[in-house]
């Protein structure tokens, strides 16, 4: 297995994946879309400049060390713990078989935060260790493979419930409605860009993180329950009608449309499993409420981000201060100042 540490010492790797906001996901689960392939299950995404960093340089012959600013871990190759904190990274640093590398991670938002992390994150490292994988002499991959074998290690190894939308929008960036087809021969999914310019829609964004992390697994845990169970299963083909119907919204610069759209779904999401809004969240909501504005909760909700998008730009500057009169009262809640991604994967060499 290559050990890559004096490489590394000449030349260190540094990558870079965005984070994302949704409407209609849970619908790229494969659980929800493999059954229900007739009803064309979608989701639509923004890519978010909240980027998840790696970075990877010279360690110590044979091992491998992972760190961010709370915790360290290290291990020979051959003896890495795949259920350890870093359990997900190392087992994707497991495939690549590379080793005389430290890890670093750094984090362009807070932590479980509903804005896909651990697909981002999954992304930016398979791209850095393809590129380090070419330093030792291997073929490199492409975004598609870089996809597919992320999802398929954070799934198959069940470190969470996963479908693809996270990774997806990590690797392309922008915004883009994903058509989820895990039944089909040809691949698992098929991306449709929407918009080559996102400014329009990056002059009526805004996010806030509510100071308190989440846990997608809980909520998806019960929607998925719910759903196989035969629960709710009009209101989640409503919310595939609102992903398509949202889509178009976008195309068109329907921003009344898409607000109203953003409502209807959090609401049918909400009565879904109300937990998925906060008391914090509510205010916001309230917010955006009075003034005819799209709210939603980021992920799976029950704490991590929401957002909103306005019908006008102008909109902005006094949404953001009544959020912030909000959020001031919480430690740690911030508002994130963000743009639509239009990049996605990002791995660069850096000569030392």
């Amino acid at each position: 297995m290559p050990d890559i540490s004096e490489q590394l010492q000449e030349i260190n790797i540094i990558s870079s994946a965005p984070s994302r906001v949704d409407v209609g996901g849970t619908w790229d689960l494969k659980c929800f879309a493999l059954p229900y392939v007739h009803a064309h299950p979608v989701t639509t995404n923004l890519a978010l400049t909240m980027r998840t960093r790696i970075h990877i340089r010279s360690y110590k012959p044979g091992w491998v060390r992972i760190l961010d600013d709370q915790h360290h871990e290290e291990f020979l190759l051959d003896q890495i713990d795949m259920s350890s904190h870093f359990g997900l990274l190392f087992a994707i640093v497991a495939y690549f078989g590379l080793s005389g590398m430290e890890i670093e991670i750094g984090y362009g938002c807070p932590p479980r935060s509903g804005v896909g992390g651990s697909g981002t994150l999954s992304v930016a490292l398979a791209g850095a260790l393809a590129r380090a994988q070419e330093l030792a002499g291997g073929g490199n991959l492409s975004r598609e493979a870089i996809v597919e074998l992320v999802y398929n290690i954070e799934d198959g190894m069940r470190f969470s419930f996963t479908g693809l939308q996270d990774q997806c929008a990590a690797a392309f960036g922008g915004i883009s409605r994903w058509h989820w087809t895990y039944g089909e021969l040809h691949g698992k999914f098929r991306r449709e860009p929407l918009l080559e310019n996102t400014d329009e829609v990056s002059e009526r964004l805004l996010v806030a993180y509510i100071g308190k992390s989440h846990d997608s697994n809980d909520v998806n845990s019960k929607q998925v329950t719910d759903f196989l169970a035969g629960k709710n299963r009009a209101k989640w083909f409503r919310i595939n009608d609102i992903a398509n119907a949202f889509a178009l919204a976008l195309q068109r610069s329907e921003w009344d449309t898409a607000g109203q759209l953003i409502n209807e779904e959090t609401e049918i999401r909400c009565s879904i499993v109300p937990s998925r809004i906060t008391n914090i969240g509510e205010k916001l909501q309230a917010v955006c409420r009075e003034m005819h504005i799209g709210f939603a909760t980021a992920g799976s909700g029950n704490g991590g981000c929401v957002w909103a998008l306005t019908q006008t730009p102008d909109q902005i500057a006094p949404l953001t201060s009544s959020w912030q009169d909000i959020l001031n009262n919480v430690p740690s809640a911030q508002i994130l100042p963000v743009d639509v991604d239009p990049l996605g994967l990002k791995v660069e060499q850096i000569a030392l």
